[in-house]
């Protein structure tokens, strides 16, 4: 599922207000509009678009391989199909969750996606979270 650049930021918000204990931030976030999509879906969708993306750069990131290489590299290493199996299952939760389970949805991305990159260091989650911001914005 590809995602708008609002809804990117949205996801993001929702993040940084699950990693703060903001229930108040998440509340709002939560308010949509009739073709938006609800926050621990659109969290979700998010988390496992991270997860893919990093898993292509960890594994294929140089541009030399092809897909169907890449898939294949997926396939045969068990922490990329963890990483899969968690991606999905976290979009199944979500495609069923009350809203008010966004930030534990939230929560588990920012972990899966920590553990991916710095680890899970408190101090790391802001600046992340705001390089992906700025990622968002610039349209990478």
């Amino acid at each position: 599922m590809a995602m708008t650049p609002d809804e990117i930021l949205r996801a993001l918000a929702a993040l940084e207000a699950a990693w703060n204990h903001d229930d108040r931030a998440l509340a709002a976030l939560a308010q949509r509009g009739r073709d938006e999509p609800a926050l621990p879906a659109l969290v979700a969708d998010y988390g496992n678009l991270t997860l893919r993306a990093l898993l292509t750069l960890a594994f294929g990131g140089d541009g030399e391989l092809s897909p169907q290489e890449l898939e294949a590299q997926l396939q045969a290493d068990v922490t990329a199909r963890m990483c899969t199996s968690l991606g999905r299952t976290l979009t199944t939760w979500a495609a069923a969750a009350p809203d008010e389970a966004s930030g534990d949805i939230a929560r588990a991305v920012l972990d899966a996606i920590l553990n991916f990159t710095a680890g899970p260091v408190e101090d790391n989650v802001l600046p992340l979270l705001t390089a992906l911001r700025a990622t968002a914005l610039d349209g990478d």
